[in-house]
């Protein structure tokens, strides 16, 4: 009995003890470690989301579209909407997908998104915290079997969107751009192309294209260095279209003016061990024929007369050897060697544009300085920053840099260009009725201490109306496989440019660069290039006859008739509105090469 006893009580003290640690137990979880639990039943039961802030669009200087984002299937989501999915197994972040509705159009220029939607590169890269926004969370509810559903009452942070960006781009410029500078590269065989068009006064880009370029909505199917914007990150020796730099270094400290004389030397001039040689065996030219038939010879003279320091000077002014600050990513600063590294002949070879390597956004920047009096203005490509509510928040304004030549030298500077486009060896630039300056350059690649024979970059740099230029087109294109110079390569590919921008209906700058063909002489026919022949013919009656060579009067006419007359007289009608035509540009008489284009401004606006 007694034994029986103390198992009883052994059992009973056992029972005890246990449901003591139990009692304990559950004070313990219940009442000392509540929350803790609390939280941890909540993480099992419920979890957090990440919605993703849209990410803001780019537009160009029109607001067309150039990249936004659009929201994917998981981005609008049913759990966030309070319904039930029936999805286990969803991400915890919510994607949204960038899109580049122009496909490889300015693609190097825009960049790219990365998978974890930050910008890689390009516009995408520079402006991320704008773009980018801030993201926001919400808590899912989650049930036995997995599920994952909105419950009321549960926190939230909204996500803020980015902002958009607005820049100087022209998309109807750029799609110019590309569309000729690939042409051109593919017509000449050449290793690729980059061009850049842009107002010379306040500095803002209408286009900057590379080619080949990139699609940047497939980006991993695209080499790095295609993806390059190379019109920053691309140094290059700029051969003669530099001889600028040095022309206005003379003229400007007063070394040479227009008319005085320098001896060719036929073409040979002997520095030490070394020849520099002309392309033609040059005797006495003036200083602006010299210019104009680009002699090395002359230009190695006047070098000499300006003198090391000076010309150093000047040419860190002109914002050689430092970044154009443009406000893009991968921009290099080109080399311009201290004169303490000079060599005997580096002076003469850097007045032709050799041992000196800069971006055609710097040689751009350089021809921008003349054409707008002679101040030296950065380069911009962003417009303006707008929040989502319409806020201006920040915008890309007009920065001078400094007054690098007075406004009569460069005035003078423009006449010499534009006797360069006329005479000399930028012809095939030259539009009809309209006063074109620029200037060719080919410089020949560094290869193996020396240079090369084959391979070279052929350039143009040119702008218009020559008094007040509205636009500025500087073209390269890198090693075209037959050798040809720069006013065979690069300045037909300007021409082409500019011919269908002043054709675009829909471009401002057409309209104001068509105006000034009324104060521009017509220029001998003799003096344009070969292939554009001369067309002849009399107006009667307001009208032209079939290919005449001037453009016929639509007036009055209804638009179907006006169309039909300009294609029957061998042109290529652009129509802006419909009804009856109320002007028409360019004007009716006007003398004009054949397919050229007319735009008619209709009485009731499309």
């Amino acid at each position: 009995m007694n034994q029986f006893k103390i198992r009883m009580a052994f059992i009973i003290a056992l029972l005890t003890a246990g449901s003591g640690v139990v009692l304990y137990r559950l004070f313990t979880i219940q009442v000392l470690e509540r929350e803790r639990f609390a939280a941890r039943s909540r993480d099992q039961s419920q979890q957090r989301r990440i919605v993703q802030a849209r990410r803001g669009s780019i537009v160009d200087r029109s607001g067309r579209t150039l990249a936004v984002s659009l929201q994917s299937a998981l981005s609008v989501e049913p759990d966030v909407l309070g319904l039930r999915s029936g999805k286990r197994d969803q991400p915890d972040v919510a994607t949204a997908k960038r899109v580049y509705p122009q496909g490889e159009v300015a693609g190097p220029l825009l960049g790219f998104v990365g998978r974890d939607g930050n910008g890689l590169g390009g516009v995408e890269l520079e402006f991320e915290r704008y773009l980018r926004g801030e993201d926001g969370w919400v808590i899912l509810q989650k049930d036995g079997r997995n599920y994952r559903y909105r419950k009321i009452g549960l926190p939230e942070k909204k996500p803020r969107s980015g902002c958009d960006v607005v820049l100087t781009i022209d998309i109807n410029v750029q799609k110019i751009v590309q569309s000729v500078l690939k042409q051109t590269v593919t017509a000449l065989r050449a290793k690729g192309g980059m061009c850049i068009v842009m107002n010379p006064h306040d500095g803002s880009i209408l286009a900057m294209a590379n080619e080949p370029s990139f699609n940047p909505n497939l980006p991993s199917r695209t080499s790095l260095s295609d993806r390059q914007n190379r019109c920053i990150s691309s140094v290059y020796e700029p051969g003669s279209t530099f001889k600028l730099v040095t022309a206005a270094v003379a003229m400007e400290e007063h070394i040479k003016s227009e008319n005085d004389l320098l001896y060719g030397d036929q073409g040979r001039y002997r520095i030490y061990d070394q020849v520099i040689r002309d392309h033609k065996a040059y005797g006495y030219l003036t200083f602006a024929k010299a210019l104009t038939y680009s002699s090395n010879v002359c230009f190695a003279k006047v070098a000499n007369e300006i003198g090391n320091d000076k010309f150093y000077r000047y040419v860190r002014d002109f914002g050689f050897g430092t970044r154009t600050s443009v406000t893009l990513p991968g921009e290099e600063c080109g080399i311009v060697h201290p004169v303490k590294k000079w060599s005997g002949r580096t002076r003469v070879t850097m007045a032709m544009g050799q041992e000196v390597s800069a971006t055609l956004m710097q040689m751009v920047q350089s021809y921008a300085a003349v054409a707008n009096g002679g101040v030296l203005v950065s380069p911009r490509i962003l417009e303006k920053i707008v929040d989502p509510h319409g806020t201006v928040v920040d915008s890309g304004e007009y920065r001078p840099v400094r007054h690098v030549i007075s406004s009569p030298v460069a005035s003078r500077l423009r006449s010499m260009l534009q006797d360069v486009v006329e005479n000399g060896t930028g012809k095939r630039a030259a539009i009809p009725e309209i006063a074109v300056a620029g200037k060719t350059g080919t410089s020949q690649k560094p290869d193996s201490g020396g240079y090369s024979q084959t391979r070279s970059w052929s350039s143009f740099i040119g702008f218009l109306p020559v008094e007040e230029p509205l636009v500025l087109c500087g073209v390269v294109i890198d090693e075209p496989a037959g050798g040809e110079m720069g006013g065979e390569a690069a300045a037909p590919a300007f021409r082409k440019i500019i011919t269908q921008i002043l054709s675009h209906p829909e471009l401002e700058y057409a309209e104001k660069i068509l105006r000034s063909r009324q104060n521009v002489p017509l220029r001998d026919e003799g003096q344009l290039v070969a292939d554009k022949p001369e067309m002849t013919g009399e107006v009667r009656d307001g009208n032209a006859s079939l290919l005449s060579g001037v453009i016929p009067d639509c007036r009055g006419r209804d638009l179907r008739d006006a169309v039909n007359l300009i294609n029957g007289s061998g042109y290529i009608p652009y129509a802006v509105g419909f009804g009856k035509v109320e002007r028409q540009l360019p004007p009716a008489g006007t003398k004009v090469e054949p397919a050229a284009a007319c735009t008619l401004y209709c009485t009731v606006k499309g």
